[in-house]
């Protein structure tokens, strides 16, 4: 009898023993899933605090005087609408953006902070300014993966000290390869005072 009553207990505590590790394993690997899930937010935000460097056109047409000022911008990407996903795939994301998504086609609109690193004394702008608009991306070479075009147009805020004016409308051109990570914009402004400016573009994944 006592030998039987010992073998339930071993059994007992075996099968108790199996459940609370079934269930420690569990627990560590949804703690697990959860902290590379923070992780990869956390370094996702700290990778999009690095800028592109950016050249703007300051100048003073009554003057005659000009300069390029280089300026830091950062580039952030509040919707994205891809135009090749299938049915079952919502064609929209949200700052999280795939970079295939962008790349194979899609229309995006996006917000450039800058930060000029000296005064535009020439036209007299501020060196904090703010573009919004939107652009298409269109895909040239492997379905945009080694190649990649962009159209787009944007309103620049940007307060002017010396005329009566907060910002200018412009249009913008990219040329992009390595899967959207690196590539090369140029803008055309209609303002006489600060006609063009043209950087790198560096998009971190």
């Amino acid at each position: 009898m006592k030998k039987v009553s010992l073998k339930i207990l071993i059994i007992m505590m075996l099968l108790l023993h199996h459940r609370l590790y079934s269930q420690t394993s569990d627990g560590e690997e949804r703690i697990t899933d959860a902290e590379n899930k923070s992780a990869r937010n956390i370094s996702w935000i700290l990778m999009q605090l690095l800028p592109s460097p950016v050249w703007l056109d300051d100048r003073n047409q009554q003057t005659g005087s000009s300069s390029l000022n280089f300026a830091f911008r950062w580039q952030i990407t509040p919707i994205n609408i891809s135009f090749s996903t299938n049915k079952y795939v919502s064609p929209v994301q949200f700052f999280f953006v795939n970079p295939m998504r962008r790349y194979t086609g899609s229309v995006e609109f996006f917000i450039q902070p800058e930060l000029a690193t000296a005064t535009m004394s020439n036209s007299g702008y501020n060196k904090t300014g703010l573009g919004i608009g939107s652009r298409i991306n269109i895909p040239v070479k492997n379905y945009g993966e080694h190649l990649y075009v962009s159209l787009g147009g944007k309103y620049n805020f940007r307060k002017s000290n010396i005329e009566n004016k907060n910002g200018y409308y412009g249009i913008e051109g990219g040329v992009y390869a390595l899967f959207g990570i690196l590539g090369f914009q140029f803008n055309y402004n209609f303002d006489k005072n600060s006609e063009y400016n043209f950087g790198l573009y560096i998009k971190y994944w």
